[in-house]
């Protein structure tokens, strides 16, 4: 079933990628990048469970015009994504965010800031899904939905929430014997949802290219050099922007203020060091900018929860 759905992939993966499976689970192998985990829920309808690790998309796929009226509903487990909303506007979405989009209107740009990315995503072809799904939810149009959405700006991305996480986060963990059947009850839950809401265009929400661009500097900035103190003033003026603009597309991008962000890194970076046995916990603790191993030990345990010295163990 949905063998068209699958022919996609053809047209967009770049890289060396395999298919296994039967007719209703298909395991969509990326080597080294990854994997997807699909279900074949009804004609036109196909949930993925997503787990890639790579910083540039180009890596893996291009984003290339495809035939089918596709519809994308992504839903964030951990990492962050984004993708371009008309011709110069990004937006990023992250832990617990739900994003519905037109493919034809999003996907011209991607980007993964954290260099992974687990979640779902349901495909859906709403010229062919649509009268099946009509036979459960009557009232509910896809082409109709898929006609509005494409008259507005292309997507609606509903930042995390109870609502959101009773509907998709249970299908995260379901017993073998009953996901097949459950999973079309959720994606229909969930469809049944999109009826009865009213979204909202957002604002401000989105970055222009050149937002992104300088953060993507600013990022390079705070860990060419990670001894370095450097303040938000220093950055703004650098790049001539506000302290208010950069903190927020900052925290846009990557989700966290920007010095907790660098102070997480750093910490990561400390725990990479530590596996690697080549330096001393003191020399480590210099390196990733703290002015004494104890004032390193207290931020790595608050931080990993165990000492330095237990995690080199």
């Amino acid at each position: 079933m949905n063998e068209n759905l699958y022919g996609l992939f053809d047209d967009v993966f770049v890289t060396e990628f395999s298919i296994t499976g039967d007719d209703y689970k298909k395991i969509i192998d990326l080597g080294e990048y990854g994997k997807f985990e699909t279900y074949s829920l009804f004609p036109g309808v196909i949930l993925a469970f997503i787990d890639i690790n790579l910083k540039n998309h180009e890596e893996i796929y291009v984003e290339e015009k495809i035939s089918s009226r596709l519809l994308e509903i992504n839903h964030c487990l951990d990492g962050r994504y984004a993708y371009s909303v008309g011709d110069d506007k990004i937006i990023y979405f992250g832990m617990g965010d739900l994003c519905i989009s037109i493919y034809e209107l999003t996907k011209t740009y991607s980007d993964f800031p954290l260099g992974f990315y687990n979640g779902l995503e349901i495909f859906i072809d709403v010229d062919v899904a649509n009268g099946y799904v009509k036979q459960y939810i009557p009232d509910f149009d896809l082409i109709e939905f898929y006609e509005d959405l494409e008259k507005s700006q292309g997507y609606v991305l509903l930042r995390s929430n109870d609502r959101i996480d009773h509907i998709i986060g249970e299908l995260y963990n379901v017993d073998n014997r009953i996901k097949l059947s459950y999973y079309k009850l959720k994606c229909l839950e969930l469809l049944l949802f999109f009826s009865i809401t009213k979204f909202t265009v957002h604002e401000n929400i989105s970055l222009t290219p050149q937002q992104v661009k300088i953060v993507d500097s600013v990022k390079n900035e705070l860990i060419s050099d990670l001894e370095s103190k450097i303040t938000i003033d220093e950055i703004a003026s650098k790049h001539g922007i506000s302290k208010t603009t950069l903190k927020n597309c900052f925290k846009k991008v990557y989700g966290k203020p920007i010095f907790r962000w660098r102070k997480e890194y750093k910490l990561e970076y400390a725990c990479k060091l530590i596996e690697q046995e080549s330096y001393t916990l003191s020399e480590i603790s210099k390196m990733v900018g703290y002015s004494s191993p104890s004032k390193f030990t207290q931020a790595f345990k608050d931080y990993v929860g165990c000492t330095p010295s237990e995690y080199k163990k």
